[in-house]
């Protein structure tokens, strides 16, 4: 889980760099007077970026922010990581590598299909105002109860394949043919009384390999959460984040990256 952690904030430093870099970009072409600035459609540039990290739609980002499609794509892609780092940290989930591939293609999916409007912007004395409204997915908030579940299933199913006894079969040892041998009911019960005498072994004693519970809970969170995919659910009740975009005494625009994390997490829940 550390690892996770860690991964999260190298990727939200990055994240605050390409949006610093980017609305830098958008700007460079732009004259801006002095005394007075210029209107920027900044409703515009909000919604092309939040167009590029959720739906992974990047023309119009790479248009304002005169960017490449290589840096547009990496902005979706952050996103989409920290949001299945923020995923596993909420329910203590700890995916192998090859796990987290998988759970970053359903938050992938799942941010597709997220809704959200970006309202106009509004001019302010210290720079402009505006807002998102977000209908939150809700599939993946509060699922405590289920994640539990899984995750009891898991041990017992990999408690139970790591101690099952070898079977044994009627006739075993017996060199006559099956033609010559008869078989009958007091040596079934025979046999059954051996097998329950026989020590349980573990699969590697037996030739076999280890389940490995965590692997299986994970395995099982993975499903879970496809099918949540194939029934996405929102919030009636809209919400809204506001933002408060600041223009300094030179026209540069600064935007709180706590703001865009907000809404981050809220086009998609995890926690009520």
């Amino acid at each position: 889980m550390k690892m996770l952690m860690k991964k999260m904030r190298k990727a939200k430093a990055w994240l605050s760099l390409f949006l610093a870099v980017s609305l830098a970009m958008g700007l460079a072409g732009c004259t801006i007077p002095v005394p007075g600035f210029a209107d920027y459609d900044v409703s515009a540039y909000i919604q092309a970026l939040l167009d590029s990290s959720y739906h992974d739609s990047n023309e119009k980002l790479m248009e304002l922010a005169k960017i490449t499609e290589e840096k547009a794509k990496a902005n979706n892609a952050t996103t989409v990581e920290n949001a299945v780092i923020l995923f596993c940290n909420t329910y203590e989930l700890a995916p192998s590598e090859a796990q987290l591939q998988e759970l970053q293609k359903v938050m992938r999916q799942a941010f597709a299909l997220t809704k959200y409007m970006v309202k106009d912007e509004r001019k302010t004395d210290t720079g402009y105002y505006l807002e998102v409204e977000i209908a939150s997915i809700t599939n993946f908030e509060g699922r405590e109860d289920d994640i539990e579940r899984l995750k009891t299933a898991a041990q017992q199913e990999a408690t139970a394949a790591n101690t099952a006894k070898p079977s044994v079969l009627p006739g075993a040892g017996n060199t006559d043919s099956d033609d010559d041998y008869d078989y009958d009911e007091e040596d079934l019960e025979e046999d059954e009384e051996n097998s329950a005498s026989l020590p349980e072994v573990s699969p590697e004693e037996s030739g076999g390999e280890k389940v490995d519970a965590n692997e299986l809970f994970i395995d099982k969170v993975l499903d879970f959460c496809k099918q949540e995919l194939a029934n996405i659910s929102y919030d009636p009740e809209m919400r809204t984040i506001a933002l408060d975009i600041r223009q300094t005494e030179q026209g540069e625009l600064q935007l709180d990256l706590n703001q865009i994390e907000k809404i981050d997490q809220t086009v998609i829940r995890f926690t009520r």
